[in-house]
Parts: structure tokens; sequence; C-alpha cells
């Protein structure tokens, strides 16, 4: 669910981010920009409930709480497969994404408003060259370096940091896991736990520091 809420996140937010820059200091900006704020502002737990009301309850569309399996094992007697596994993580990944989202738009914006104002964008468009191919190879690769600092981070955050999510939907994860483990007094869980974190962001730093060197060229040869 962490893996899918931060996708969701980075398929919101960078588009949003771009555009917010973009178009800066115009309606669209100041639409994207109340999204962002709204992100930051609205508490998980609050647009989970909303979510699981409208539309568990009122429509049906998705499921309400629970976790349903992508493959089916054998004597599984509740629901498994892939349209029940989409159905049952849908309204937590929105429900955590849209807070990914918001930060994603941020930092995007502030990253792509510094690139739009160098020299090699004006002499990028003035050869004529489409707004497309400028926003996305020329100012987008050298305003990356932030955000992925950013969407890495979140994905080890994310790791372990469901568990009021997890509790809103009856989801048996890490996190819950977690919380359990230290009401028992369960020692080897805290201890695994504890460990799979450590090594998930020892990880994931290290992705992103290799990235770096593939989007800026000047890191590589350093």
């Amino acid at each position: 669910i962490a893996f899918v809420a931060q996708g969701l996140a980075i398929l919101i937010g960078i588009p949003l981010g771009i555009i917010a820059a973009w178009k800066s200091n115009t309606i669209y900006d100041r639409l994207i920009m109340i999204f962002a704020v709204g992100g930051f502002a609205i508490p998980s737990f609050w647009l989970g409930y909303n979510l699981i009301w409208l539309f568990a309850v009122k429509l049906g569309w998705f499921q309400a709480i629970g976790y349903s399996p992508f493959i089916c094992s054998e004597g599984m007697t509740s629901a498994c497969g892939p349209i029940d596994w989409i159905r049952s993580i849908t309204l937590p990944c929105i429900s955590i994404g849209t807070i990914g989202a918001a930060l994603i738009v941020r930092m995007t914006r502030s990253s792509m408003l510094e690139i739009l104002r160098e020299d090699y964008i004006r002499t990028a468009r003035a050869k004529g060259l489409a707004e497309f191919p400028v926003l996305i190879r020329h100012a987008f690769k050298n305003a990356s370096l932030p955000v992925i600092t950013v969407i890495g981070l979140g994905i080890a955050g994310l790791v372990t940091g469901l568990v009021v999510t997890e509790a809103v939907f009856a989801i048996p994860g890490v996190g819950r896991l977690m919380v359990n483990g230290v009401a028992r007094r369960d020692f080897p869980i805290i201890q695994g736990v504890v460990l799979a974190t450590t090594v998930s962001y020892v990880l994931i730093n290290l992705l992103i520091d290799l990235s770096y060197g593939y989007l800026d060229p000047k890191i590589r040869y350093k």
C-alpha cells in the first residue's frame, strides 16, 4: 500500500507541480496550490473516513475495511484476486497519496521556478523548441534532484508510518504490528520491525544517491 500510494502521489504531484511553475501566478497555479495546502491541512484519518462514507457506504464501489490478497491461495475463504485487491487498497492509497502529492507539488513547483529563470531555458525557447520538451527535458530534469529526495524519503517514511491509516481501514500492516508488539512487549517483533525499517531507509537512501549521478552528470564526474 505504501508503494502504490507513493506511486499515485508521484503521478499526481509531478505534473501538477510542473503546471503550477509553468503557469505561475495564474488561476491554474492558485488552484493547484490550494490543493497542495489542503493536502497538508487535512488529516489522513479524516479523509479516510470520508472516503469510506462516500465510495464504500453510499456508492459501494470499493471495499470499506480489510485487505484482499492479490493472489488467491488454496483454502482461502475471504475475497482475493486482482479486482478485490484493487478494491481494497484504492481508498487507503488515495488517503495516503493525497498528502504525499501535496508535498511533491510544492517541491516540484519551487524547483521548477528556479530553473525556468535560467538563461539556457530562454535560449532553448529562442531556438524554437516546443514548450513540452523545454519543460521536461531541460527544466524538470535539472530540477528533479530535490523532488527525487522528497519522493525517496516519503517512501521510506510510509513503510512503517501507516499506523493511523491501517487502523481506519482495519488493515493488518507493519505499523499495527509494531504497535501491537509494543503493547504486548513482544521484543522479537519490535526488533524485527525496527531492523526492517532501518534496512529500508538505508536501501532507499542508497537508491536516491545513485539516481543523482544519472540525473546530474556533474555529480557523476566528481
